[in-house]
């Protein structure tokens, strides 16, 4: 018993070191915006395409086969092959030359970082019992966070060194690290529910789909965790140009700023969220109990994002941004677990990217586009300003997001 549960630990980490790197190169180029934009002769508007709407696009489409492929394949090799080409992709963006270039390199990424997901969850379904699975989830999650801090930092710092595309190289190639501690160490977990009794219809991707968009609740329960998505996707894209346009912080610092800002805030958020989410679901008796966390929680972070894009203040903006990202957290884990355990076994990899798949396209691709659309339309008005006044459209998305967590609350619980 100690060697499986050490073993589950083991492959928990190195899932959350897969995700890290996952994260950290995805936050690479929201750091080097304003470099890359400038080198490339750029606009923001396009700026958000390549770094927000296209890479999510494919990231997810790609994500929903792929997960599929996770539900019946092998998952360690799946999650290797992914990290090798999200890694090698990360490094080739260094040799961007113009907008079709920098785009097609963000796509690889974005399909390569599909196959993280979708394993991650399914394999934390087969290691973890359901009362311990928020908090498993919530651990795993936690890596976003990091990654977020981390490559922040990592991108400031490379880039005032040694330029926006060696950044880029030095990066990517590092993750070959990870590939090969993975191929040496990891083993694929044991399926929990096998195969028996199913047909060749339930293995088909669209009648899982189906089967999974008619469960009671699940669609608000996407939503729910997508709004609650949607000022965290923004922040990565958008943020670091915002300290440098609003607040005259260099290119050096800005990582440093924004990184533990929204690092430690979401990593903190996720795994208290999770902590509690476990610990409400066995003590109410039911997976559903854990949504009562974000509930609350994630209604809370209007106000704080309102301060964080209107403070004149550096030092008020970046706690009210810890505070926000600390209560925005708390939906993923809880949201997570809850629609692996409403879910078929057979469908939780498809049923945790389809998660993803909402929190992509409203948070990821949707969101950034929509602040780069507003601040190109504002900029004749507000000039260094227009986005402060175009990340104010993101302000609305927390409570929206609060509506839809209680109507699949309703839903679930009956």
């Amino acid at each position: 018993m100690n060697s499986r549960v050490a073993g589950a630990g083991y492959t928990l980490f190195l899932l959350f070191l897969a995700n890290f790197l996952n994260v950290a190169d995805r936050a690479l180029l929201g750091i080097v915006i304003d470099p890359v934009k400038a080198d490339l002769v750029l606009t923001d508007t396009q700026m958000s395409i390549v770094s927000g709407t296209a890479f999510v696009l494919f990231n997810l489409i790609m994500g929903i086969f792929i997960a599929r492929w996770v539900d019946f394949g092998n998952r360690k090799r799946i999650l290797i092959l992914g990290v090798a080409l999200w890694s090698g992709a990360t490094a080739l963006t260094g040799l961007a030359t113009g907008f079709w270039s920098l785009g097609i390199t963000r796509i690889l990424v974005g399909v390569g970082e599909a196959t993280a997901f979708p394993v991650a969850i399914s394999m934390i379904s087969d290691l973890f019992s359901a009362p311990r699975r928020p908090r498993s989830i919530a651990i795993f999650q936690a890596s976003t966070f990091l990654g977020i801090v981390v490559g922040s930092i990592l991108a400031g710092v490379l880039a005032a060194a040694h330029g926006w595309r060696a950044m880029f190289l030095i990066c990517g190639l590092s993750g070959f690290a990870l590939v090969a501690l993975m191929i040496v160490s990891m083993r694929e977990p044991e399926r929990i529910g096998g195969t028996e009794g199913e047909t060749g219809q339930e293995a088909d991707l669209l009648h899982a789909i189906g089967h999974l968009m008619r469960l009671p609740g699940f669609v608000a329960l996407s939503l729910g965790m997508a709004f609650a998505g949607m000022a965290v996707s923004a922040l990565p894209v958008w943020a670091p140009a915002f300290l440098l346009r609003s607040h005259g912080v260099p290119l050096a610092a800005v990582g440093a700023i924004i990184g533990p800002a929204v690092g430690l805030g979401g990593i903190s958020g996720t795994v208290a969220s999770g902590m509690l989410a476990s610990y409400l679901v066995r003590k109410r008796g039911g997976d559903v109990y854990g949504l009562l966390v974000p509930l609350i929680a994630v209604p809370l972070a209007a106000p704080f994002y309102l301060v964080f894009i209107s403070a004149s203040s550096l030092t008020l903006a970046m706690t009210s941004a810890t505070v926000m990202n600390f209560l925005l957290a708390t939906a993923v884990g809880p949201c997570i677990a809850v629609a692996i355990s409403i879910a078929p076994s057979r469908m939780r990899a498809v049923s945790s990217t389809l998660m993803l798949l909402a929190l992509g396209i409203i948070g990821g691709a949707i969101a950034p586009l929509i602040v780069g659309w507003a601040s190109d339309l504002l900029a004749p008005q507000y000039q260094g300003e227009s986005l402060r006044y175009a990340l104010a459209t993101m302000a609305p998305t927390p409570l929206i997001a609060g509506l839809f967590i209680w109507w699949s609350f309703k839903r679930i619980r009956g």
